[in-house]
């Protein structure tokens, strides 16, 4: 398993740590809780069903942009306890990442299609 300090990758994702652990949850306006699937908080989707998710749900909470740039999804984590980001797939997997307690702003990276004239969201 990877660890950082302030930046890392996971395929289409970058996560950037923005601090501690707040000790009072900050209001972020702009923002909607992310809902959880099948019980786990699904950072990145992918197209094949390898989605990439949290270990842990206990402690998180993760927001998500209402209005970020078109084609681009923008994620905010609170994590109380080191948790790690997986890749679900077996074979041709992303290393986990160990994301320490703290506060994190995760992206989903864009791509532009030419063909349909349109940006949208990276997927692996």
């Amino acid at each position: 398993m990877k660890s950082f300090m302030k930046v890392a990758a996971q395929g289409e994702i970058t996560i950037r740590r923005i601090g501690g652990v707040p000790e009072k949850r900050p209001s972020c306006s702009g923002y909607t809780p992310l809902a959880k699937e099948k019980g786990k908080y699904v950072i990145g989707h992918s197209e094949t069903g390898h989605h990439h998710v949290l270990s842990r749900t206990d402690g998180v909470d993760v927001m998500v942009l209402d209005q970020p740039p078109e084609g681009m999804r923008i994620l905010r984590a609170i994590l109380e306890n080191p948790t790690s980001l997986d890749h679900l797939r077996e074979h041709d997997t992303h290393e986990s990442l160990l994301l320490e307690p703290g506060e994190y702003e995760i992206r989903i990276a864009r791509e532009y299609d030419p063909y349909t004239e349109i940006a949208r969201e990276a997927a692996d």
